[in-house]
């Protein structure tokens, strides 16, 4: 139920959450928030910032997914009310994470033991920095570590385990002059 088959020149098209939701990423990523500065809503990082700050840009957002939500699923919110609220919590969660983003990076250096990956982000058309994916514990950043050596198996950079000290949990992420002492370092085996 949660993903959009349309089929065009007899080709079926997934739509997954960033197609489903462009329009409402792109509203929230032209706001701004009166509380902080006058600052883009898109700027702030909710892993970071204060406790009060975070609520409030976690009930917007949680307001205008949820009301998106609805307008999409009118006829079936009430047959599928558990799924409605799984998918709805998955909407939001999508757009907490891809808020907190650094614009301007010509002249910025994503620093030591880096909390941001370099991306495009369709919703600017600019190259942004991005946060990283944040894990809590060792054992589970080494897991994904492990996991993203075995599923690209064409790439020949070790995966790095580190801790930040941006926002205090561990991120991965390919073997680069920026991670200078890695906690855990994983080579991808070469067969021949």
């Amino acid at each position: 139920m949660e993903t959009t088959n349309v089929k065009r020149n007899r080709r079926k098209k997934t739509f997954g959450q960033q197609e489903r939701y462009e329009h409402v990423t792109k509203a929230i990523f032209n706001e701004r928030l009166k509380c902080k500065e006058d600052t883009w809503l898109r700027n702030i990082d909710i892993t970071t910032e204060e406790p009060w700050l975070v609520k409030k840009v976690r009930r917007i957002i949680e307001k205008r997914m949820c009301q998106t939500y609805h307008k999409q699923h009118k006829e079936i919110f009430h047959v599928h009310g558990n799924q409605s609220r799984h998918n709805m919590k998955r909407a939001v969660s999508y757009e907490l994470y891809i808020l907190g983003q650094v614009e301007d990076i010509r002249n910025r250096s994503r620093g030591e033991y880096t909390h941001w990956k370099r991306k495009y982000d369709p919703n600017t058309g600019k190259v942004v920095f991005k946060k990283k994916v944040g894990y809590n514990t060792i054992e589970e950043a080494k897991f994904f570590a492990i996991k993203l050596v075995q599923e690209k198996p064409w790439c020949h950079k070790a995966v790095n385990v580190y801790r930040c000290t941006h926002c205090n949990q561990y991120h991965i992420g390919h073997e680069s002059i920026l991670t200078k002492t890695p906690i855990i370092s994983i080579s991808p085996t070469i067969s021949a």
